[in-house]
C-alpha cells in the first residue's frame, strides 16, 4: 500500500527509528494507519488531538502518547491525514525539524500522489459511466427498434398464419429467425464494441440495405432509399452513429408516426455527409412537441449524435403530412486537408 511505502520511506530519509502515515475521512469511518508503533494507541492519539492537528498548516511538533512527532496534514479531494516522524525531546530537535524542507517536500508528494489517484479512480469510473451510457443508448437506438418490429411481425404471423402454406410459413419462421440472430449480433456488438472493420464485416452500405429490408419486411411497409458517395470519406465511427440514427428514426416513424412509407437518402460527399428521413405517417405539431416534452430519449439521441460530430440535427413535420428528419455533418477530414492546402 502507498502510505506505507511513504512511511518506510520517511523513516530512510530522516533517519528515524519511527514513523507513521494516517489517512482518515470525516467521520473516521473510514481510515488507513501504516506505523511502525503500537497502531491503536497511535490511531487513538490521534483522534483525540484531531480537533487541534487538522487545522495545522506546514510543518509542527505535538505530543501524542508521551512522545514528540514532527508532523505535517495531508489533504487531498477524499481524505484528509497525518505524517509524522518521531523526533527527540530536545528544544534543538523540535526547531530543526520545522527548518527539515526535505520532509516537507515528501508531504508535499504524497498529497500529489494520493491526488492523482484519486482523480484516477474517479476517472475510471467515469469511463464506466459513459461506457454504460453509450450500451444503454445503443441498445434503444438498433437493438430495440429491431426488437420491437420482431414483436409486430409475430402478431402479424399469428393473424395470417390461418390462411399461409407451410412453405409460407417456413419461410416466415426462417426470415424472423434470422432476424433475432441479427439482433443479437447487434447486443454482442454494443456490449463488446465490435470494430466494423474487423474481418468478415459487412460494408455499411450493405450493412444499412440489409437492415432497412428487413426493417420493411417485419414492419410490413415500404422503405425506398438511395445511398450514394464513397464510404471511405467518413470515419467508422460516424458510420456507426449514422446507423444509430437511421433505427432510431425508422423505429419513431412506424411506432409513433404509424406510417406505411419511408423515404431515406444518404449522400457521402466531400463537404458533408447528409442524411433525409422523411415518412408518410401522422406527423405532428412541432410546437406541441416542445411543449409536451413527452416523446422519450429517441429524438434526444440523434440530437446528440448529431452534435458529437459537429453537425446539425433538424426535424419537420404537421398532423396528417407526415414527418422529416434531416441531419448535416461536415466532413472534418476534408475540411482540415483543405486548409493544410490552402
Amino acid at each position: 500500500m502507498l502510505i506505507k511505502e511513504i512511511t518506510t520511506y520517511i523513516i530512510e530519509c530522516t533517519q528515524g527509528d519511527e514513523a507513521f502515515f494516517w489517512l482518515t475521512d470525516v467521520n473516521h469511518k473510514n481510515s488507513h494507519l501504516a506505523s511502525s508503533m503500537n497502531k491503536v494507541s497511535l490511531e487513538a492519539a490521534l483522534i483525540k488531538e484531531w480537533t487541534n492537528i487538522r487545522g495545522k498548516d506546514g510543518l509542527f511538533v505535538d505530543e501524542l502518547n508521551g512522545d514528540w512527532f514532527g508532523m505535517r496534514v495531508i489533504r487531498t479531494s477524499r481524505n484528509i491525514g497525518v505524517l509524522g516522524v518521531k523526533i527527540s525531546d530536545t528544544s534543538e530537535a523540535r526547531k530543526a525539524f520545522l527548518l527539515n524542507r526535505l520532509f516537507d517536500f515528501l508531504a508535499e508528494l504524497s498529497e500529489i500522489m494520493l491526488e492523482r489517484i484519486y482523480n484516477n479512480q474517479m476517472r475510471e469510473q467515469m469511463i464506466l459511466i459513459e461506457e454504460q451510457n453509450r450500451i444503454a443508448n445503443e441498445i434503444h437506438d438498433s437493438v430495440s427498434q429491431r426488437l420491437f418490429g420482431i414483436v409486430c411481425a409475430l402478431h402479424s404471423l399469428q393473424v395470417k398464419s390461418t390462411v399461409m402454406t407451410n412453405d409460407e410459413l417456413n419461410d416466415e419462421y426462417l426470415f424472423l429467425s434470422e432476424s433475432a440472430n441479427t439482433t443479437l449480433k447487434e447486443l454482442r456488438a454494443a456490449i463488446y464494441r465490435l470494430s466494423s472493420m474487423k474481418k468478415g464485416s459487412e460494408p455499411f452500405f450493405d450493412r444499412l440495405k440489409k437492415y432497412l429490408g428487413e426493417f420493411a419486411r417485419l414492419h410490413g411497409i415500404r422503405v425506398d432509399y438511395q445511398l450514394t458517395g464513397d464510404e471511405v470519406l467518413i470515419s467508422e465511427e460516424l458510420k456507426h452513429a449514422l446507423y444509430r440514427i437511421v433505427c432510431e428514426a425508422c423505429g419513431n416513424a412506424v411506432r409513433h408516426g404509424q406510417c406505411t412509407a419511408i423515404e431515406l437518402r444518404l449522400s457521402l460527399a466531400d463537404g458533408q455527409t447528409v442524411l433525409e428521413i422523411k415518412d408518410n405517417g401522422i406527423g405532428f405539431n412541432l410546437y406541441d412537441y416542445d411543449d409536451k416534452k413527452e416523446n422519450g430519449i429517441g429524438l434526444f439521441n440523434m440530437q446528440s449524435i448529431a452534435s458529437s460530430f459537429i453537425g446539425t440535427f433538424s426535424i419537420g413535420g404537421l398532423p396528417g403530412l407526415g414527418t422529416e428528419i434531416r441531419v448535416e455533418i461536415p466532413n472534418l477530414k476534408m475540411l482540415e486537408k483543405e486548409e493544410a492546402v490552402g
